[in-house]
């Protein structure tokens, strides 16, 4: 009767090894699908537009980047002046892996302003902005994994942020022991 009990657990213990690795890969599967993390996230700013250029206007999904005039536009966040250490960020809601932050900008003036900018994954530096142009991508090495819960556009010079889109991508959330790269 023992022997049989004990070939009964020994086959239970094969038997839940299996399914915690089978869980476990799809995990790590659902885990690894890169996608859109900052969509209706919580957002703010330190210099807040007193007109309602609000800094959750930035993830909100709607930017038009076909016409370049501020009347076709639909959503932009805007700071209130030209300070230095004019500051917006998106709260994750977690710890996510950071693969692509994608930053749009204006289209009907005023590309300069997010020249010098820095773009931050919690206090990682990321990439810095140094020429005027419609959309900007940051792209995380695959080899140089970047987790964070908060992403932050600074800008250091007397300029101001505005943006119509900020958008980051990537995966998870995680939990500081369930990285996997």
């Amino acid at each position: 009767s023992s022997g049989i009990n004990a070939e009964y657990g020994v086959a239970k213990v094969a038997e839940t090894q299996t399914t915690v690795a089978t869980i476990k890969n799809r995990q790590q599967s659902w885990m690894s699908e890169i996608r859109l993390i900052s969509l209706y996230k919580l957002t703010e700013e330190n210099n807040r537009h007193p007109s309602g250029f609000d800094s959750d206007l930035i993830t909100d999904g709607q930017f038009v980047d076909s016409l370049h005039r501020e009347g076709s536009m639909r959503t932009y966040s805007h700071t209130s002046s030209r300070a230095h250490n004019n500051k917006i960020w998106i709260e994750l809601g977690g710890l996510f892996r950071i693969h692509k932050i994608k930053i749009w900008n204006l289209r009907h003036c005023c590309q300069d302003q997010l020249v010098g900018s820095h773009i931050y994954a919690d206090d990682k530096l990321i990439g810095t902005v140094i020429e005027p142009v419609a959309n900007y991508d940051f792209t995380v090495a695959d080899n140089d994994p970047t987790y964070a819960s908060k992403v932050t556009l600074h800008q250091l010079l007397a300029k101001h942020i505005h943006i119509l889109e900020m958008q980051v991508w990537g995966s998870g959330p995680f939990q500081n022991e369930d990285k996997f790269a």
